[in-house]
């Protein structure tokens, strides 16, 4: 029985250091395709070398691709402009969205939210970014949300990712994996990049947590030389704080920002974000 082999990403967030890892991870242990489950850009230097290297594997790997939140956020704002400019809340958007092509966006648009995924001999998959319907759906923060996300799908095999947390969990004869994220993992480690590798056959699929080291330091100088550090303040530094951590210093100072300001956090002044990093030592 001729098995098959498929790696499955997540929340790239713009980590081209630990997306270059990955693919010269499946050049050494080579795979028959890869499932990518969305968040590719967004909260790092540089994405325009994150979508190179994303073309790049679609001409050599057989791609499943959807689309996550960020991405939409992105189309969003094509759409109607969001006021990204430079600051702690938005500033990781607005350089983002300078340094994306139209084809990039173009690209993106062009990726369902959602997907089921046949291959041959094998049971089918069902791929989502979040949840079934709901593309921030996170099983991490709401664990209630897994059995009713299995219960959702047709087939047995639900990929989600979102949550940035590896998981395997089943239930009844279906089971949910989650990848983690290749890019800003939330392993309490820090400097890993997560993903997963299924191993299938007509029995059914088999997934293996990986987890491997990247180069962190070249991708954590490029903060400062792509000139995102100037641009987007606190939120950056906490960005490079969770990529040395594992821990997650995004969500920790998005909501202590809320609490500090009594608002939400669009609306939150910089020197609440910087009170807030004090606090964080981010």
């Amino acid at each position: 029985m001729n098995s098959k082999d498929y790696a499955v990403i997540s929340d790239v967030h713009g980590n081209y250091k630990a997306l270059e890892a990955f693919l010269k991870y499946c050049s050494d242990h080579p795979v028959d395709g890869i499932i990518c489950l969305g968040d590719y850009v967004t909260d790092s230097p540089y994405p325009e070398r994150t979508m190179e290297l994303l073309y790049r594997m679609r001409e050599e790997y057989s791609c499943y691709m959807i689309r996550g939140n960020r991405e939409n956020y992105l189309i969003n704002n094509l759409r109607v402009n969001q006021g990204w400019k430079p600051s702690s809340q938005s500033g990781c958007f607005y350089y983002t969205s300078q340094h994306l092509s139209d084809d990039d966006m173009a690209f993106f648009e062009s990726l369902p939210e959602e997907m089921t995924v046949r291959i041959e001999d094998c049971p089918e998959l069902f791929i989502c970014h979040g949840t079934p319907g709901e593309v921030r759906g996170n099983v991490d923060l709401n664990p209630e949300l897994k059995v009713p996300a299995l219960q959702k799908i047709e087939g047995n095999y639900l990929l989600g990712g979102h949550s940035h947390m590896q998981e395997i969990f089943r239930w009844n004869g279906k089971t949910y994996v989650n990848p983690g994220s290749l890019g800003l993992t939330l392993d309490g480690i820090g400097r890993n990049a997560q993903f997963v590798v299924l191993h299938g056959d007509k029995a059914g699929w088999t997934p293996e947590l990986c987890s491997i080291p990247y180069d962190a330091e070249t991708f954590l100088a490029d903060f400062t030389e792509s000139g995102l550090d100037e641009l987007a303040f606190v939120l950056n530094r906490a960005v490079k704080k969770t990529i040395n951590t594992g821990v997650n210093y995004v969500i920790q100072c998005v909501d202590e920002v809320e609490k500090e300001a009594e608002c939400p956090v669009s609306m939150a002044s910089e020197e609440v974000w910087e009170k807030v990093a004090g606090m964080l030592e981010v």
